[in-house]
């Protein structure tokens, strides 16, 4: 049995992340004391530069990545673990026998592979003082040297000749780990035929390196000779047998690693069309940072606002996932790490709480109602500065008492679906004694356990929802805000429910003087720092803070004639 160990490890006494993989038991026979040779990005750059980390073959491939833990370990890994599989691969198929084409093609890599590591910068040429008089010294002519010794080497024809050769010219190119980087095992026959014709290629890179050591970089007339070689497995397809093909495979790893609201999964699709249109292909793989770029500045000369926090957290989150899981989803780099939209928000955008006699207007208008949405969610959320939707999801059964048996509303994920923001979403809150006073309890046990403001006359729970169909609370709270905004209150700084919040996170420490952190807590606001997020508070405390909160008497204030008017 293979064991498969899909993320880099750690070693005592490095920081540095380990890959590590067993060779399978049937092919140690084969392997045990072979090297094995993978290349290895410098960079978590698309297109980076790479390096050789080499390997005498055990029952484990281990060596290290060369970073600790981040995204240059995980691609790192990625890559190495694409490799690996594929060498493991070719062993598993046997040594394979090319043609004459084939070993000529795969010199031909040999000398394409050099050039790529040295043509940029030839082996310089150097004076040097021997027995009193200058000489010039490169090191390609210690190269020509070698590479005849290695002629001379395989003209014996002999297996010890060619290991002769092979091991004269490593030096200049290690041919065994070369082979195994590439996923190449040959027969004795293939091999003895590379060999053979490995004096002549290195002999023309010399002589085209030495053309460039003196500024000729003219075409190099011996590239055409050499044919294109067509590996059998390469790494990059023999490791994306599994990965996503499609940026909805992607969407949909994401999505099933855990459960998302359907407004965030009907929205994410919405930007993933968009963004599929502009770059006219759907291939996760084939973004480049400049795509991402691009459509930053499309989407900003349109106008749109909040781009950073939208489409592009949209795609930073997915890219993000992927990498974190590299392994199986084949992302290597994410093209929008970095790529914002500074949009400094204007003057007369920001949101704006509402005012007390807002307030006042919706719960006296509330108390007239008889459709149970706008009767209690106002006053629901004028006590808890709730958001709309935790209110409007509420069950019967999330009405329980604290210890003390203070009736109080369990802000949690409703039983057929509804969701929470985040995990310091959830909590309990006392209900304020103005709500209780008024009959909210009577109200709940006429509609039993179930949904309190959706579900029909008997608050049946809603069936179950598909991933991407919106909880019916949604369409509850719609109808509140369109309520409040028929009472006039139609600036558009203000939200028709959420301006509620606003309101509450001022209002609450004014009347009671209680601290930031019990607001927070009654209202599910995450916690700003890791020694803020030990806070608790009791229900008897929290009571304390909302009684102080004159809900009736604020409600009271309102004019008779507003009162006529929002009628």
């Amino acid at each position: 049995m293979v064991m498969r160990i899909s993320r880099p490890m750690k070693r005592a006494g490095t920081k540095n992340e380990q890959f590590k993989k067993r060779v399978p038991t049937a092919l140690l026979p084969v392997l045990r004391g072979k090297k094995f040779a993978v290349d290895l990005p410098l960079t978590v750059a698309t297109e980076s530069p790479t390096y050789t980390v080499m390997v005498t073959l055990s029952d484990m491939i281990t060596f290290s990545l060369g970073a600790p833990a981040s995204r240059l370990a995980t691609i790192r890994h990625a890559a190495a673990l694409g490799h690996v599989e594929a060498f493991l691969d070719a062993a598993q198929r046997g040594p394979e026998d090319l043609s004459h084409l084939q070993i000529t093609a795969l010199l031909g890599e040999i000398r394409k592979a050099l050039l790529a590591q040295h043509e940029a910068n030839p082996p310089a040429r150097h004076k040097v003082f021997v027995d009193g008089g200058v000489e010039e010294w490169s090191e390609l002519s210690e190269w020509r040297d070698m590479i005849a010794d290695a002629e001379v080497a395989v003209r014996t024809m002999m297996p010890q000749g060619r290991a002769a050769a092979v091991s004269r010219v490593r030096r200049i190119i290690d041919v065994d780990a070369f082979l195994s980087a590439r996923a190449v095992m040959l027969t004795d026959k293939s091999y003895r035929d590379l060999i053979e014709g490995l004096p002549e290629t290195l002999s023309r890179v010399v002589e085209t390196l030495s053309q460039r050591s003196h500024g000729n970089y003219a075409a190099d007339p011996y590239a055409p000779q050499y044919p294109q070689w067509r590996a059998k497995t390469a790494p990059k397809q023999r490791a994306t047998d599994g990965y996503v093909k499609t940026f909805d495979d992607l969407f949909d790893r994401w999505k099933a690693a855990d459960k998302r609201a359907a407004s965030t999964i009907s929205t994410w699709r919405g930007y993933m069309a968009r963004f599929k249109k502009f770059v006219g292909h759907d291939d996760p793989h084939r973004v480049e940072r400049v795509d991402a770029q691009r459509w930053k500045d499309s989407l900003v000369a349109e106008g749109l606002k909040k781009v950073s926090t939208t489409y592009l957290a949209t795609f930073n989150t997915l890219y993000r996932f992927g990498l974190t899981n590299s392994e199986t989803t084949g992302i290597v780099a994410n093209p929008f790490d970095g790529v914002k939209a500074p949009q400094k928000a204007t003057a007369g955008t920001k949101r704006l709480p509402f005012t007390r006699a807002e307030v006042a207007l919706i719960l006296n208008a509330a108390r007239k109602e008889r459709l149970p949405h706008l009767r209690w969610i106002p006053w629901l959320q004028a006590q808890t500065g709730a958001r709309v939707a935790e209110v409007a999801q509420l069950w019967g059964s999330m009405i329980v008492p604290d210890d003390a048996g203070h009736p109080c509303l369990h802000i949690t994920v409703a039983p057929d679906g509804g969701s929470l923001k985040n995990e310091g979403s959830e909590r309990t809150v006392p209900l304020h004694p103005d709500i209780i006073a008024d009959g909210f309890l009577e109200f709940v046990k006429s509609r039993g356990k179930g949904p309190l403001f959706y579900g029909g006359s008997k608050g049946k729970a809603a069936k179950r929802l598909r991933e991407d169909q919106k909880h019916p609370s949604k369409g509850v709270s719609n109808r509140v805000g369109a309520w409040v905004r028929g009472l006039g209150i139609d600036d558009p700084r203000k939200g028709p429910t959420h301006s509620f919040r606003y309101w509450f996170k001022s209002e609450l420490p004014h009347r009671s003087g209680c601290d930031s952190r019990l607001v927070d807590a009654i209202q599910g606001h995450s916690a700003e720092s890791d020694a803020a997020a030990y806070y608790r508070a009791e229900t008897p405390v929290m009571l304390e803070a909302i009684s102080k909160l004159d809900l009736t008497g604020l409600a009271d204030s309102v004019p008779k004639a507003e009162q006529q008017a929002s009628a």
